[in-house]
């Protein structure tokens, strides 16, 4: 399992647990965030298609220990395509469980690999938001209860918080800072130039998609529409944001197990 941009694996604890005790799952630190120590250079940074190869890299390490078991890939929104981009091409892969990935129509792809992207992207409103971020606390106490007061993180479940800053956050010489530093989190933003939908046809797998009845989805223009009539099978529910696995990790863990199956 891949994790959202600017999380990391621990923070979809609670979403694991849900599952029981049928699966044995793997779900590493993406490049740049929580515990890794793979180095995140934002220069040149231009597309997730880094994360699919780390992915990739981190399922032949694991091979060994899986057996004949067959493979689930997952992810949510930038692990979304992080796991569709290993899954491509990849016979032992029998499925891909995608929660919101990051779908944007061609045309955003084809502008992203232009010379003009680099004075486009850091206007994105993402981009923006990740680059005033603030970073540091005087300690791990002070960061939570600095989130705990954000509308954005109200309608999380119990526990997914304090789950996300166990490895979201690390020490620092003067206190705690984000694991992941706001400038590659911003950076992942502005990296649109994938090539989504040439994953997608190149994936052998069964893919099934959960996507948010909601305006933060990021299977809105039709995108949904395309998953399905390339075969892919698409539940969308109402009542959560882009963030379903912290929102509803129960939910999110139903999803991944059922498809799993």
């Amino acid at each position: 399992f891949a994790h959202a941009n600017g999380f990391c694996a621990s923070a979809y604890r609670r979403m694991f647990e849900a599952m029981g005790a049928a699966f044995d799952i793997f779900a590493a630190d993406l490049r740049g965030h929580g515990a890794t120590r793979l180095p995140a250079a934002v220069e040149g940074h231009r597309s997730m298609a880094i994360f699919g190869e780390d992915l990739r890299r981190t399922k032949a390490a694991l091979a060994p220990f899986a057996a004949d078991a067959p493979w689930t890939l997952a992810g949510h929104s930038l692990g979304g395509v992080a796991a569709l981009k290993a899954a491509a091409g990849d016979s032992a892969v029998a499925a891909v469980r995608l929660i919101e990935p990051v779908a944007p129509p061609r045309s955003l792809t084809a502008l992203a690999t232009s010379p003009f992207w680099p004075l486009i992207a850091p206007r994105i409103p993402l981009v923006r938001a990740a680059m005033r971020r603030r970073a540091r606390w005087p300690d791990r106490d002070s960061a939570r209860q600095s989130y705990a007061q954000k509308p954005f993180f109200a309608g999380w479940a119990p526990g997914v918080l304090e789950d996300y800053l166990e490895d979201g956050l690390a020490a620092t010489e003067d206190g705690v800072g984000l694991a992941c530093d706001p400038a590659w989190e911003a950076a992942n933003f502005a990296a649109q130039a994938n090539d989504l939908w040439g994953a997608l046809a190149r994936t052998r797998a069964s893919v099934s998609v959960l996507a948010a009845r909601h305006g933060t989805s990021t299977l809105r223009g039709g995108a949904a529409a395309r998953f399905r009539r390339s075969g892919a099978t698409v539940e969308e529910v109402a009542g959560v944001s882009h963030l379903i696995p912290f929102e509803a990790p129960a939910r999110a863990a139903k999803f991944l197990a059922a498809a799993s199956l």
